[in-house]
């Protein structure tokens, strides 16, 4: 399989920001290494010289190194995948513990990586939306609106049963994409779709790497849709504030299941029908099978996909759950990626099959769940400062426009949300 490197130049710098950022990271380059036949050392594997690694997310010099920096504030997980089997693939330059003026230090860091990039694309930023090093990636996104004003900055950001709203505000201010994973929902993935009966963090972390492997085909292979940073704003953000992006992965099959002699993959309508009417299919909780959408991208990825199986049967599937709103000019694309899909070689949770489709949309539901979390967060810390009291106006706002889009499709579309997942 061709890589991308004829057609995008672009690097990308990701920055793995406190341990569930370091964890998934790591787990993300791993897999990657994998995508592209390299060694747990950076090598490319004997035979494959012909599948360089893109330039985009690699840099070569003895041999390729990710284009990444790890940052926490005690060395712990640093020192997990300093002791792991790729730790030979990173530089000790690579991991960052946070001290006194660790925001300039990390801040000339970056500008040492990229200062010989030839055309710097963005940031793809690793992160928990609490913890220790929140108002670290606050901090630091201020700083990249002002040093980088011309860069788009996505943010992979994981949340718990709480999200601080200071944090919340300055993400939803300062980064271009935010495609938030909760752990509920992973943890419910992982149970219900993966039958993993006691899911650990290594288990959901694998899967979150799976998906954003995903999410990232198309910039490291040849593909069609979101092949570099700034199309993720042009197809899925319609307005600057709305920019919570959901995220979809599917099909997820036991393991255990591709041990079997009769196992096959499903096809492309098989695959993709959990994705419009079941529950846990989503990385973020969902509460009805009725998504109100502003945008929505399909990325169907592998050898094996023929373009006219994503037809008219599908659409019709889609349209039986998924309402668009009319005032919006993104709307609904597709994309194929001719690169088979991928599995951990020694602990995949998740069959290997032909196909896989990740979806990523512009929904209602999920960015109005994620302002009342930090909502109900900031009401039973009872915190009044200048700067909270902003960012409770700013998300309260937010929440406000989503329900009156989200009110303008139920009315039109006559809907009942209160519509069982079948």
């Amino acid at each position: 399989m061709a890589n991308n490197n004829d057609m995008n130049h672009r690097e990308v710098f990701q920055l793995h920001i406190g341990s569930a950022g370091i964890e998934i990271g790591h787990r993300c380059w791993e897999l990657y290494c994998l995508e592209h036949s390299l060694t747990a050392d950076g090598n490319i594997v004997n035979g494959t010289e012909a599948n360089v690694p893109p330039k985009c997310f690699f840099s070569e010099k003895k041999n390729y190194r990710p284009r990444a920096l790890f940052i926490d504030s005690n060395c712990s997980t640093m020192d997990t995948v300093k002791s792991s089997k790729y730790r030979n693939l990173y530089s000790n330059d690579q991991f960052h513990l946070l001290a006194n003026n660790s925001l300039e230090s990390v801040l000339d860091t970056i500008r040492k990586q990229i200062e010989d990039y030839d055309n710097f694309d963005g940031f793809i930023i690793s992160h928990a939306m609490n913890g220790q090093c929140s108002s670290f990636t606050s901090e630091l996104l201020q700083k990249f609106a002002s040093d980088y004003t011309k860069k788009t900055i996505v943010t992979n950001s994981i949340f718990g049963s709480s999200i601080d709203v200071s944090s919340m505000y300055n993400l939803l201010e300062l980064a271009h994409v935010v495609i938030p994973m909760e752990n509920k929902a992973i943890f419910n993935l992982c149970k219900h779709r993966l039958e993993i009966a006691n899911p650990a963090y290594a288990n959901m972390n694998r899967l979150i790497a799976t998906c954003w492997s995903n999410i990232t085909c198309s910039m490291r292979f040849k593909g069609s849709l979101l092949t570099d940073l700034n199309e993720f704003q042009t197809a899925l953000i319609p307005f600057p504030t709305m920019k919570i992006i959901s995220s979809f992965l599917l099909p997820l099959i036991p393991f255990s299941c591709s041990t079997q002699k009769d196992f096959k993959s499903p096809s492309v309508y098989d695959m993709c029908v959990p994705l419009f009417s079941q529950a846990h299919t989503c990385f973020v909780h969902q509460s009805t099978p009725y998504k109100m959408l502003l945008s929505a991208t399909l990325h169907f990825r592998g050898e094996n996909i023929i373009p006219k199986e994503i037809g008219q049967k599908l659409i019709i599937a889609m349209k039986q759950w998924w309402r668009f709103s009319d005032t919006t000019p993104t709307g609904f694309k597709c994309g194929i990626n001719y690169c088979r899909p991928y599995i951990f070689d020694d602990d995949s949770d998740i069959a290997l099959t032909d196909k896989q489709v990740c979806a990523l949309v512009n929904e209602m539901a999920t960015s109005k769940y994620l302002c009342e979390i930090a909502l109900n967060q900031s009401s039973n810390t009872q915190d009044e400062t200048a700067e909270v009291n902003e960012a409770n106006d700013f998300l309260q706002g937010l929440k406000s426009n989503y329900q009156e889009l989200e009110s303008e499709i139920i009315n039109a579309n006559e809907l009942n949300l209160a519509t069982p997942f079948k």
